[in-house]
């Protein structure tokens, strides 16, 4: 691990708290920081039914945070909203769809689809980051970055 000074250098502008970060380092002096954190999840684009889930309900609304338990009236609501935004009411042999496996499947696509932008989002800040420096993963915690690994040379 390497600990890198971030006052007095042009990566203070960016400086915004602790948190898990990428660096630009040159010269051995970080130039540039983007927060892990500063993603934000668009659940724009999942179907439409699994939205009305998302936004029914405020648990599956932090897809990436664990749901230990649902109440069956919970549940209802979810598939009430998921129904009337287009999901199935009946499977396709005419069955009733669990609740529990509507909110299931939504909270698998709106996971699936946060790990596909945050996989946007960490290629995108990486190669802004690479042009201006050596690029490192670590974390900002009073006003210093330290770098879980020594910069690699790309």
């Amino acid at each position: 691990m390497q600990s890198f000074a971030i006052s007095n250098t042009p990566s203070e502008k960016d400086y915004v708290g602790c948190g898990k970060a990428w660096a630009a380092i040159k010269n051995n002096v970080p130039v540039a920081l983007r927060y892990m954190g500063q993603f934000s999840f668009d659940p724009s684009t999942a179907p439409a039914w699994a939205l009305a889930v998302y936004e029914s309900y405020c648990t599956i609304s932090e897809p990436s945070s664990r749901i230990d338990y649902i109440s069956s009236r919970e549940l209802g609501k979810i598939k009430k909203a998921a129904v009337a935004a287009g999901y199935p009411e009946f499977g396709p042999r005419g069955g009733h769809i669990k609740a529990s496996a509507v909110a299931r499947e939504a909270r698998s696509i709106l996971q699936e689809l946060e790990k596909e932008q945050f996989a946007e989002y960490r290629a995108s800040s990486r190669d802004e980051l690479r042009k201006l420096g050596d690029v490192v993963s670590g974390m900002c915690s009073c006003r210093e970055f330290v770098a879980g690994v020594q910069p690699a040379r790309i």
